[in-house]
């Protein structure tokens, strides 16, 4: 087992002991995720969080070493609830309506103006997926999708009057839309045990 096998084998032991100890998502919003998607896409995960401003590593996670090409990451872990939406499973058999599929979201917290965004373009972005600390699919959102909504988040703040938050810049694919992304990446063992 390689040593990116064995943090996503320990990672998904932690979220269950965590959920057990009362605290249903203790691994969110950390690092650890970064090297399990480079695992699974044959990238190489950079070790800083955050390679600084001129660097032609802004807002880069990774490097993809066949076309050397940085990699963006965003991830997200769903809540049960939300595996509803994500497996689009049957909401009404009579009916025959099935739950909303899921919308995936990816905070940009250094795409606060045009020039930072100049950097976000020359990068790939790819958003993990992941439940029980699984990473159960990584999807790779057009670029133009993901630069067109980050400028026009820019736009739209630039043009307000009311002072805000220049973070938080907010990319969101739904699932539905399968037009706008690519899925690079699926379990898909956890897909058929779980469909």
């Amino acid at each position: 087992m390689s040593l990116t096998e064995q943090i996503a084998y320990h990672a998904n032991q932690l979220a269950i002991l965590g959920k057990l100890a009362g605290y249903p998502k203790i691994t969110d919003k950390t690092k650890w995720r970064e090297p399990i998607m480079a695992g699974k896409l044959g990238h190489e995960a950079f070790a800083k969080i955050s390679a600084g401003k001129n660097s032609d590593k802004y807002g880069a996670d990774a490097i993809d070493p066949k076309t050397g090409v940085m990699a963006e990451y965003k991830s997200s872990a769903v809540t049960e609830k939300q595996l509803k939406n994500l497996l689009q499973k049957t909401k009404n058999a009579k009916k025959g309506t099935k739950f909303s599929p899921l919308t995936v979201g990816g905070v940009y917290n250094g795409a606060y103006s045009h020039d930072a965004i100049d950097a976000y373009e020359k990068h790939d972005h790819y958003f993990g997926i992941f439940y029980d600390e699984l990473c159960l699919m990584i999807i790779r959102p057009k670029k133009e999708v993901v630069i067109g909504q980050l400028r026009a988040e820019v736009d739209k703040r630039n043009a307000s009057t009311k002072k805000g938050s220049t973070n938080l810049n907010t990319v969101r694919i739904n699932l539905g839309d399968t037009h706008l992304y690519d899925i690079v990446y699926k379990d898909l063992e956890w897909y058929k045990n779980n469909e």
